[in-house]
Protein backbone atom coordinates (compact mmCIF):
# COMPACT_ATOMS: atom_id res chain seq x y z
CA UNK A 1 0.00 0.00 0.00
CA UNK A 2 1.63 3.16 -0.97
CA UNK A 3 2.44 5.38 1.90
CA UNK A 4 -0.22 8.85 2.11
CA UNK A 5 2.96 11.47 2.28
CA UNK A 6 4.46 10.09 -1.33
CA UNK A 7 0.65 10.14 -2.98
CA UNK A 8 0.64 13.98 -1.89
CA UNK A 9 4.25 14.44 -3.32
CA UNK A 10 2.96 13.15 -6.56
CA UNK A 11 -0.32 15.02 -6.46
CA UNK A 12 2.08 18.00 -5.56
CA UNK A 13 4.61 17.51 -8.52
CA UNK A 14 1.58 16.90 -10.79
CA UNK A 15 0.24 20.18 -9.94
CA UNK A 16 3.85 22.19 -11.01
CA UNK A 17 4.00 20.92 -14.22
CA UNK A 18 3.07 23.12 -17.16
CA UNK A 19 -1.05 22.26 -18.30
CA UNK A 20 -0.66 21.17 -21.79
CA UNK A 21 -1.49 23.54 -24.27
CA UNK A 22 -4.27 23.19 -27.30
CA UNK A 23 -2.96 21.46 -30.59
CA UNK A 24 -5.81 22.99 -32.55
CA UNK A 25 -7.79 26.18 -32.86
CA UNK A 26 -11.21 24.31 -32.39
CA UNK A 27 -9.77 22.90 -28.56
CA UNK A 28 -9.60 26.40 -27.64
CA UNK A 29 -11.93 27.39 -25.18
CA UNK A 30 -12.99 31.27 -26.98
CA UNK A 31 -13.38 29.54 -29.93
CA UNK A 32 -16.19 27.08 -28.77
CA UNK A 33 -17.68 30.21 -27.22
CA UNK A 34 -17.47 32.45 -30.68
CA UNK A 35 -18.96 29.49 -32.28
CA UNK A 36 -21.58 28.20 -30.34
CA UNK A 37 -22.79 32.21 -30.08
CA UNK A 38 -22.56 32.64 -33.73
CA UNK A 39 -24.57 29.23 -34.67
CA UNK A 40 -27.27 30.48 -32.09
CA UNK A 41 -27.96 33.34 -33.79
CA UNK A 42 -28.01 31.92 -36.97
CA UNK A 43 -30.49 29.33 -35.96
CA UNK A 44 -32.84 32.25 -34.76
CA UNK A 45 -32.05 34.43 -37.81
CA UNK A 46 -33.67 31.25 -39.54
CA UNK A 47 -36.46 30.56 -37.21
CA UNK A 48 -37.80 34.05 -35.71
CA UNK A 49 -38.65 35.51 -39.47
CA UNK A 50 -41.19 32.70 -40.27
CA UNK A 51 -42.70 32.51 -37.13
CA UNK A 52 -42.92 36.54 -37.29
CA UNK A 53 -44.31 35.94 -40.54
CA UNK A 54 -47.17 33.40 -39.46
CA UNK A 55 -48.21 35.30 -36.39
CA UNK A 56 -48.56 38.56 -38.54
CA UNK A 57 -50.90 36.36 -40.79
CA UNK A 58 -53.05 34.95 -38.70
CA UNK A 59 -53.05 38.01 -36.02
CA UNK A 60 -56.47 38.74 -37.24
CA UNK A 61 -57.47 35.27 -36.07
CA UNK A 62 -55.51 35.25 -32.72
CA UNK A 63 -56.37 39.00 -31.80
CA UNK A 64 -59.74 37.59 -30.34
CA UNK A 65 -58.48 34.10 -29.32
CA UNK A 66 -55.83 36.60 -27.01
CA UNK A 67 -58.23 39.14 -25.91
CA UNK A 68 -60.52 36.18 -24.66
CA UNK A 69 -57.50 34.23 -23.14
CA UNK A 70 -57.05 38.04 -21.43
CA UNK A 71 -60.66 38.62 -19.83
CA UNK A 72 -60.63 34.94 -18.85
CA UNK A 73 -57.86 35.65 -17.01
CA UNK A 74 -58.99 39.21 -15.68
CA UNK A 75 -61.95 37.18 -14.05
CA UNK A 76 -60.27 34.17 -13.34
CA UNK A 77 -60.35 35.27 -9.48
CA UNK A 78 -64.27 35.77 -9.75
CA UNK A 79 -64.81 32.30 -11.39
CA UNK A 80 -62.64 30.79 -8.57
CA UNK A 81 -64.13 32.73 -5.64
CA UNK A 82 -67.90 31.60 -6.77
CA UNK A 83 -66.83 28.10 -7.21
CA UNK A 84 -64.90 27.59 -4.14
CA UNK A 85 -67.47 29.93 -1.59
CA UNK A 86 -70.82 29.70 -3.55
CA UNK A 87 -69.73 26.06 -5.51
CA UNK A 88 -71.15 27.84 -8.56
CA UNK A 89 -69.56 25.71 -11.53
CA UNK A 90 -67.45 28.04 -13.61
CA UNK A 91 -69.45 27.64 -17.03
CA UNK A 92 -72.32 29.48 -14.70
CA UNK A 93 -70.26 31.98 -13.42
CA UNK A 94 -69.15 33.06 -16.97
CA UNK A 95 -72.47 33.07 -18.49
CA UNK A 96 -73.36 35.26 -15.73
CA UNK A 97 -70.38 37.75 -16.46
CA UNK A 98 -71.18 37.52 -20.26
CA UNK A 99 -75.00 37.83 -19.55
CA UNK A 100 -74.30 41.28 -16.77
CA UNK A 101 -71.70 42.61 -19.66
CA UNK A 102 -74.39 42.23 -22.95
CA UNK A 103 -76.99 44.03 -20.37
CA UNK A 104 -74.71 46.90 -19.65
CA UNK A 105 -74.03 47.55 -23.19
CA UNK A 106 -77.37 47.27 -24.10
CA UNK A 107 -78.47 49.83 -21.79
CA UNK A 108 -75.34 51.87 -22.40
CA UNK A 109 -74.96 51.82 -26.56
CA UNK A 110 -78.49 53.85 -26.92
CA UNK A 111 -77.35 56.41 -24.80
CA UNK A 112 -73.98 56.64 -25.81
CA UNK A 113 -75.59 56.18 -29.70
CA UNK A 114 -78.10 59.33 -28.54
CA UNK A 115 -75.93 61.53 -27.18
CA UNK A 116 -73.37 61.14 -29.94
CA UNK A 117 -76.49 62.05 -32.51
CA UNK A 118 -76.91 64.99 -30.20
CA UNK A 119 -73.40 66.34 -29.63
CA UNK A 120 -72.64 65.44 -33.60
CA UNK A 121 -75.93 67.45 -34.90
CA UNK A 122 -74.90 70.52 -32.26
CA UNK A 123 -71.01 69.90 -33.80
CA UNK A 124 -72.39 70.18 -37.33
CA UNK A 125 -74.48 72.97 -36.69
CA UNK A 126 -71.78 74.83 -35.12
CA UNK A 127 -69.11 73.51 -37.92
CA UNK A 128 -69.34 76.99 -39.67
CA UNK A 129 -68.72 78.96 -36.64
CA UNK A 130 -65.69 76.62 -35.88
CA UNK A 131 -63.94 76.88 -39.02
CA UNK A 132 -64.53 80.55 -39.31
CA UNK A 133 -62.50 80.76 -36.04
CA UNK A 134 -59.98 78.33 -37.33
CA UNK A 135 -59.36 80.45 -40.86
CA UNK A 136 -59.42 83.38 -38.81
CA UNK A 137 -56.56 81.62 -36.40
CA UNK A 138 -54.71 80.87 -39.53
CA UNK A 139 -55.61 84.48 -41.40
CA UNK A 140 -58.04 83.75 -43.41
CA UNK A 141 -61.84 83.92 -43.36
CA UNK A 142 -64.91 81.92 -44.33
CA UNK A 143 -65.91 83.64 -47.37
CA UNK A 144 -62.61 83.78 -48.85
CA UNK A 145 -62.62 80.05 -48.11
CA UNK A 146 -66.08 79.63 -49.87
CA UNK A 147 -64.72 81.43 -52.68
CA UNK A 148 -61.71 79.28 -53.58
CA UNK A 149 -63.63 76.59 -53.47
CA UNK A 150 -66.03 77.57 -55.80
CA UNK A 151 -63.34 78.84 -57.83
CA UNK A 152 -62.22 75.21 -57.81
CA UNK A 153 -65.51 74.13 -58.79
CA UNK A 154 -65.94 76.59 -61.89
CA UNK A 155 -62.45 75.89 -62.98
CA UNK A 156 -63.55 71.84 -63.93
CA UNK A 157 -64.18 71.66 -67.14
CA UNK A 158 -67.26 68.94 -66.57
CA UNK A 159 -67.60 68.21 -70.43
CA UNK A 160 -63.92 66.19 -70.28
CA UNK A 161 -66.21 63.42 -68.23
CA UNK A 162 -66.95 60.60 -69.21
CA UNK A 163 -68.59 57.29 -68.64
CA UNK A 164 -65.07 55.58 -68.11
CA UNK A 165 -64.99 58.31 -65.11
CA UNK A 166 -68.29 58.37 -63.94
CA UNK A 167 -67.14 54.43 -63.37
CA UNK A 168 -64.14 55.05 -61.96
CA UNK A 169 -65.47 57.15 -59.49
CA UNK A 170 -68.59 54.55 -58.86
CA UNK A 171 -66.22 51.75 -58.00
CA UNK A 172 -64.53 53.59 -55.82
CA UNK A 173 -67.88 54.18 -54.14
CA UNK A 174 -68.64 50.85 -53.98
CA UNK A 175 -65.29 49.97 -52.65
CA UNK A 176 -65.40 51.92 -49.56
CA UNK A 177 -68.99 50.64 -49.38
CA UNK A 178 -67.76 47.03 -49.28
CA UNK A 179 -64.61 47.97 -46.86
CA UNK A 180 -66.86 49.47 -44.44
CA UNK A 181 -69.32 46.44 -44.70
CA UNK A 182 -66.30 44.14 -44.48
CA UNK A 183 -64.92 46.12 -41.08
CA UNK A 184 -68.33 45.84 -39.86
CA UNK A 185 -68.55 41.93 -40.39
CA UNK A 186 -65.20 41.62 -38.90
CA UNK A 187 -66.12 43.99 -35.92
CA UNK A 188 -69.19 41.50 -35.54
CA UNK A 189 -67.18 38.21 -35.66
CA UNK A 190 -64.32 39.69 -33.24
CA UNK A 191 -67.16 40.22 -30.21
CA UNK A 192 -68.64 36.42 -30.89
CA UNK A 193 -65.27 34.96 -31.42
CA UNK A 194 -64.08 37.17 -28.02
CA UNK A 195 -67.38 36.18 -26.30
CA UNK A 196 -66.99 32.57 -27.34
CA UNK A 197 -62.85 32.10 -26.44
CA UNK A 198 -63.94 33.86 -23.22
CA UNK A 199 -66.04 31.19 -21.90
CA UNK A 200 -63.79 28.33 -23.24
CA UNK A 201 -61.08 29.76 -21.44
CA UNK A 202 -63.04 30.74 -18.18
CA UNK A 203 -64.18 27.08 -18.10
CA UNK A 204 -60.90 25.24 -18.99
CA UNK A 205 -58.25 27.46 -17.51
CA UNK A 206 -57.30 25.49 -14.69
CA UNK A 207 -57.18 22.42 -16.82
CA UNK A 208 -55.12 24.41 -19.38
CA UNK A 209 -52.71 25.19 -16.15
CA UNK A 210 -52.16 21.58 -15.41
CA UNK A 211 -52.01 20.29 -18.69
CA UNK A 212 -48.89 22.53 -19.49
CA UNK A 213 -47.26 21.78 -16.13
CA UNK A 214 -47.23 18.00 -16.53
CA UNK A 215 -44.27 19.03 -19.10
CA UNK A 216 -42.03 20.46 -16.51
CA UNK A 217 -39.59 18.09 -15.26
CA UNK A 218 -40.28 17.23 -11.55
CA UNK A 219 -36.98 18.59 -10.63
CA UNK A 220 -37.66 22.37 -12.21
CA UNK A 221 -41.41 22.22 -10.87
CA UNK A 222 -41.26 23.72 -7.58
CA UNK A 223 -38.71 26.70 -9.01
CA UNK A 224 -40.86 26.76 -11.86
CA UNK A 225 -44.40 27.46 -9.90
CA UNK A 226 -42.48 29.93 -7.60
CA UNK A 227 -41.17 32.26 -11.15
CA UNK A 228 -44.84 31.07 -12.86
CA UNK A 229 -46.21 33.05 -9.55
CA UNK A 230 -44.36 35.82 -9.47
CA UNK A 231 -45.01 36.68 -13.29
CA UNK A 232 -49.04 35.94 -12.65
CA UNK A 233 -48.61 38.74 -10.14
CA UNK A 234 -47.34 41.14 -11.87
CA UNK A 235 -49.21 40.36 -14.95
CA UNK A 236 -52.66 40.41 -13.18
CA UNK A 237 -51.41 43.46 -11.51
CA UNK A 238 -50.91 45.39 -14.35
CA UNK A 239 -53.90 44.09 -16.52
CA UNK A 240 -56.72 44.57 -14.31
CA UNK A 241 -54.76 47.95 -12.87
CA UNK A 242 -54.50 49.53 -16.18
CA UNK A 243 -58.41 48.76 -16.53
CA UNK A 244 -59.09 50.06 -13.01
CA UNK A 245 -57.03 53.37 -14.17
CA UNK A 246 -58.80 53.58 -17.19
CA UNK A 247 -62.42 53.71 -15.54
CA UNK A 248 -61.37 55.77 -12.93
CA UNK A 249 -59.69 58.25 -15.52
CA UNK A 250 -62.33 58.47 -17.85
CA UNK A 251 -65.00 59.30 -14.42
CA UNK A 252 -62.13 61.71 -14.08
CA UNK A 253 -62.25 63.22 -17.25
CA UNK A 254 -65.74 63.73 -18.14
CA UNK A 255 -66.74 65.29 -14.83
CA UNK A 256 -63.91 67.82 -14.97
CA UNK A 257 -64.10 68.76 -18.51
CA UNK A 258 -67.77 69.00 -17.75
CA UNK A 259 -66.93 71.29 -14.96
CA UNK A 260 -64.53 73.01 -17.23
CA UNK A 261 -66.93 73.70 -19.92
CA UNK A 262 -65.19 71.76 -22.24
CA UNK A 263 -67.84 70.84 -25.08
CA UNK A 264 -68.23 67.06 -25.81
CA UNK A 265 -67.04 66.07 -22.25
CA UNK A 266 -68.56 63.04 -22.15
CA UNK A 267 -67.09 61.54 -25.69
CA UNK A 268 -63.51 63.15 -24.95
CA UNK A 269 -63.87 61.40 -21.26
CA UNK A 270 -64.46 58.31 -22.49
CA UNK A 271 -61.90 59.12 -25.34
CA UNK A 272 -59.49 59.44 -22.81
CA UNK A 273 -60.51 56.47 -20.56
CA UNK A 274 -59.77 54.11 -23.31
CA UNK A 275 -56.37 55.45 -24.74
CA UNK A 276 -55.31 55.46 -20.76
CA UNK A 277 -55.24 51.18 -21.88
CA UNK A 278 -52.29 52.05 -23.67
CA UNK A 279 -49.46 53.33 -22.15
CA UNK A 280 -49.10 57.11 -22.91
CA UNK A 281 -51.98 57.12 -24.99
CA UNK A 282 -54.68 59.75 -22.90
CA UNK A 283 -52.47 62.40 -23.90
CA UNK A 284 -53.76 62.73 -27.46
CA UNK A 285 -57.26 63.61 -25.61
CA UNK A 286 -55.71 66.38 -24.13
CA UNK A 287 -54.97 68.51 -27.76
CA UNK A 288 -58.82 68.02 -28.57
CA UNK A 289 -60.01 69.22 -25.60
CA UNK A 290 -58.37 72.39 -25.59
CA UNK A 291 -58.61 73.08 -29.23
CA UNK A 292 -62.21 72.46 -28.88
CA UNK A 293 -62.96 74.78 -25.92
CA UNK A 294 -60.57 77.54 -27.07
CA UNK A 295 -63.23 77.56 -30.58
CA UNK A 296 -66.20 77.16 -29.22
CA UNK A 297 -65.33 80.29 -26.39
CA UNK A 298 -63.81 82.25 -29.51
CA UNK A 299 -67.78 82.66 -30.10
CA UNK A 300 -68.28 84.20 -27.00
CA UNK A 301 -66.82 88.01 -26.72
CA UNK A 302 -66.84 88.18 -23.05
CA UNK A 303 -64.54 84.20 -22.73
CA UNK A 304 -61.36 84.34 -22.39
CA UNK A 305 -59.25 82.36 -24.71
CA UNK A 306 -56.20 82.25 -22.17
CA UNK A 307 -58.60 80.41 -19.86
CA UNK A 308 -60.25 78.57 -22.16
CA UNK A 309 -57.25 76.46 -23.20
CA UNK A 310 -56.29 76.79 -19.16
CA UNK A 311 -58.95 74.60 -17.68
CA UNK A 312 -59.44 71.72 -19.26
CA UNK A 313 -55.05 71.36 -19.18
CA UNK A 314 -55.77 71.81 -15.31
CA UNK A 315 -58.04 68.97 -15.28
CA UNK A 316 -55.78 66.89 -17.40
CA UNK A 317 -53.07 67.37 -15.36
CA UNK A 318 -54.56 67.20 -12.06
CA UNK A 319 -56.68 63.66 -13.95
CA UNK A 320 -52.71 62.14 -14.94
CA UNK A 321 -51.55 62.95 -11.09
CA UNK A 322 -54.15 61.48 -9.39
CA UNK A 323 -54.01 58.09 -12.14
CA UNK A 324 -49.67 58.15 -11.62
CA UNK A 325 -49.82 59.39 -7.66
CA UNK A 326 -52.39 58.12 -6.11
CA UNK A 327 -54.44 55.20 -8.51
CA UNK A 328 -51.60 53.65 -9.92
CA UNK A 329 -49.66 53.23 -6.63
CA UNK A 330 -52.88 51.22 -5.46
CA UNK A 331 -53.96 48.94 -7.71
CA UNK A 332 -50.56 48.53 -9.33
CA UNK A 333 -47.81 49.44 -6.67
CA UNK A 334 -44.60 48.82 -8.67
CA UNK A 335 -45.57 45.72 -10.75
CA UNK A 336 -43.24 46.40 -13.62
CA UNK A 337 -40.43 47.53 -11.82
CA UNK A 338 -39.24 49.69 -14.78
CA UNK A 339 -38.82 53.32 -15.29
CA UNK A 340 -41.04 55.06 -17.69
CA UNK A 341 -38.22 55.70 -20.38
CA UNK A 342 -37.71 51.69 -20.73
CA UNK A 343 -42.07 51.63 -20.43
CA UNK A 344 -41.82 54.25 -23.57
CA UNK A 345 -39.32 52.30 -25.31
CA UNK A 346 -40.73 48.48 -24.78
CA UNK A 347 -44.48 50.25 -26.23
CA UNK A 348 -42.80 51.71 -29.51
CA UNK A 349 -40.92 48.53 -29.91
CA UNK A 350 -44.62 46.67 -29.05
CA UNK A 351 -46.25 48.46 -31.69
CA UNK A 352 -43.94 48.64 -34.60
CA UNK A 353 -43.79 44.59 -33.62
CA UNK A 354 -47.24 43.95 -33.52
CA UNK A 355 -49.17 46.86 -33.84
CA UNK A 356 -51.63 47.59 -31.52
CA UNK A 357 -51.76 44.07 -29.80
CA UNK A 358 -48.26 44.29 -29.76
CA UNK A 359 -48.64 47.71 -27.67
CA UNK A 360 -51.39 46.27 -25.42
CA UNK A 361 -49.03 43.09 -24.89
CA UNK A 362 -45.36 44.97 -25.19
CA UNK A 363 -45.66 45.91 -21.23
CA UNK A 364 -46.52 42.55 -19.37
CA UNK A 365 -44.39 40.81 -22.06
CA UNK A 366 -41.14 42.69 -20.78
CA UNK A 367 -42.39 42.36 -17.08
CA UNK A 368 -42.00 38.65 -17.58
CA UNK A 369 -38.47 38.91 -19.12
CA UNK A 370 -37.33 41.07 -16.20
CA UNK A 371 -38.32 37.92 -14.01
CA UNK A 372 -37.05 35.46 -15.84
CA UNK A 373 -33.59 37.80 -16.01
CA UNK A 374 -33.60 38.48 -12.44
CA UNK A 375 -34.80 34.60 -11.15
CA UNK A 376 -32.69 32.87 -14.20
CA UNK A 377 -30.02 34.74 -16.22
CA UNK A 378 -28.69 37.33 -13.72
CA UNK A 379 -27.96 35.20 -10.64
CA UNK A 380 -25.91 32.54 -13.43
CA UNK A 381 -23.92 35.51 -14.55
CA UNK A 382 -23.17 36.57 -11.18
CA UNK A 383 -21.97 33.06 -10.41
CA UNK A 384 -20.10 32.56 -13.28
CA UNK A 385 -18.46 36.51 -12.84
CA UNK A 386 -16.99 35.30 -8.87
CA UNK A 387 -16.48 31.89 -9.60
CA UNK A 388 -14.91 31.97 -13.46
CA UNK A 389 -13.77 28.88 -15.40
CA UNK A 390 -10.05 27.84 -15.39
CA UNK A 391 -8.46 29.32 -18.47
CA UNK A 392 -5.06 27.97 -18.34
CA UNK A 393 -7.01 24.80 -18.14
CA UNK A 394 -6.42 22.54 -21.91
CA UNK A 395 -8.11 23.18 -24.33
CA UNK A 396 -8.69 27.27 -23.15
CA UNK A 397 -6.11 29.13 -24.50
Amino acid sequence: MADPEEQKADADEQEKQPTPKARYVWQRLWFQWVLGTIVFFLFLSFVIPPIYWFISKLSPVLTPVLVGLGLAYIFSPLTCWAEKRHNIKRPVTAGLILGVVALVLAIAIPILIAVSINQGSDLVEKAPQYAETVLGWMGSDLDDARERVEAFIQSIDWTQLNAEAAQKALGISASVLFTGFGYLSYAAIFVLVTAFCFFIFSWKLEEIKAWFAAFVPKPYRGESARILGMMDETVSAIIRGRLVQSLVLMVILSLGWWMAGVPYFLLLGVLGGALNLLPFAAILSWPVAVILTMVHAAGDPEASLLLAALWPTVVYVIAQSLDGWVIEPLVQGQATGMDALTVLLVVLAGGALLGILGVVLAVPIAACIKILSQEILLPKLRAFAEDPPDFGQKGSV
